[in-house]
């Protein structure tokens, strides 16, 4: 075998030579497998590394190895599609000088499919049809709207794969001289979802982390009762408001799902084995949304009269008896607000609001304050539970034996 050639999967060497000149066939197999292929990836993971290469790593995913490798802040997994060990290192070691060659740059190697590169305005044009079928139209209303800061910024005409944490932040930094926390929330929480699509349609490897900022302002504005007597007295309090604010309150309702209500989604007389009346939600900002409300006795009483007036499908409909849209009542809202001096937290949510946290003085838990007012998280709920020490100690004492009994 002297001055022959042994050729590998992706490599030429020669053959291992006895001190006395003669080759042996143990020798070079037992050279080619313990030192020149590991010899060969340690010097790629050195040269590469020195050229920006943050680390590689091969791990076992389904009895096939995959190699991981991080350069500039571009991962890339790819399957070396083989089962042992020694081959995937090879195989690798191959990616490795390729990556050496072609300098900074991990795409155009380790992609299989070679895509166009995608900006962010391009990719908001494919986004919105996708997202007609997935949120609620005043969900799609708001991705829109915080994307045009997205696209006015140096992030508009920034290709996908090189929006880093960094970039977001540059972004960020800038946009909060303009606006508050929450307008800059609501851009990164629509870059988050886009960014998200676009891993999704395999445009980029994967979404980066995005964060959003801290101490967003939360509107915590509560109508107490008394309040609530002096604004449904106020001369500018018109006659929807003055049905729609205590409905409001009592229920729990979005704004939204108030003005959908039909009467057939209202039951005045309680079901079987109930002892109050109820209103149905049908469809809302969520799957969450669906859900049955209970009755007070003052909204049974609103919606009693209102019913007997009523000529239309709708429980709070238009002039003209079709759906109300809900800018109308915000709009009426917001006079009755200034005309009162009141602070601008005070909107049409502050009902809900109400609702929700008069359930949590009340005792109720986190869970059916979720159930009653559609929340898609139970964090959001516990916002309304303050738990008094008094109420810890009677829940410590129901594990008293005579409280068992």
């Amino acid at each position: 075998m002297s001055g022959q050639s042994l050729k590998g999967p992706n490599s030429t060497m020669r053959p291992a030579t006895t001190p006395g000149g003669s080759s042996s066939k143990s020798s070079v197999i037992r050279t080619r497998r313990k030192g020149i292929y590991r010899r060969e990836e340690k010097d790629m993971l050195s040269s590469v590394g020195r050229k920006g290469l943050v680390s590689m790593s091969l791990y076992k995913r389904g009895g096939v190895w995959w190699s991981r490798i991080i350069r500039n802040n571009e991962r890339f997994d790819r399957s070396t599609k083989c089962k042992n060990k020694p081959d995937a290192q090879r195989v690798e070691a191959r990616w490795l000088t390729q990556v050496n060659e072609a300098g900074e740059t991990l795409r155009p190697i380790l992609l299989k499919e070679q895509r166009k590169p995608t900006m962010l305005h391009a990719l908001s044009l494919k986004m919105w049809p996708a997202l007609e079928s997935r949120v609620a139209p005043r969900t799609l209303t708001y991705y829109k709207e915080a994307m045009h800061p997205l696209i006015l910024s140096k992030l508009g005409s920034c290709y996908l794969h090189n929006i880093t944490p960094e970039a977001v932040e540059a972004f960020t930094q800038e946009r909060l001289e303009e606006v508050g926390p929450s307008s800059v929330n609501g851009s990164l929480r629509t870059l988050r979802r886009a960014l998200h699509l676009a891993e999704e349609w395999k445009l980029i490897t994967k979404a980066p982390k995005i964060k959003l900022l801290p101490n967003e302002h939360q509107r915590e504005f509560v109508i107490s009762d008394e309040l609530l007597i002096k604004m449904l007295a106020h001369k500018d309090c018109t006659g929807l408001l003055k049905k729609l604010i205590p409905f409001l309150i009592d229920t729990g309702l979005r704004i939204s799902e108030a003005l959908a209500l039909t009467w057939e989604h209202i039951g005045l007389k309680p079901k079987q084995g109930a002892s109050l009346g109820w209103v149905y939600v049908s469809k809302g900002k969520s799957k969450y949304a669906k859900r049955h409300v209970p009755l007070t006795e003052r909204s049974l009483q609103i919606l009693s009269d209102m019913k007997k007036a009523s000529t239309s499908t709708f429980v709070f409909p238009a002039e003209n008896g079709e759906q109300l849209s809900r800018h109308w009542p915000s709009e009426q809202f917001r006079t009755l607000r200034r005309a009162m001096k009141l602070p601008k937290d005070c909107v049409v949510h502050a009902c809900r609001h109400t609702f929700c946290t008069r359930l949590g003085e009340a005792g109720a838990d986190a869970f059916v304050i979720q159930r009653l007012a559609g929340h898609s998280s139970i964090v959001i709920s516990q916002r309304y539970v303050h738990p008094t020490p008094e109420r810890l100690e009677q829940a410590v004492n129901r594990l008293n034996p005579e409280a068992v009994q």
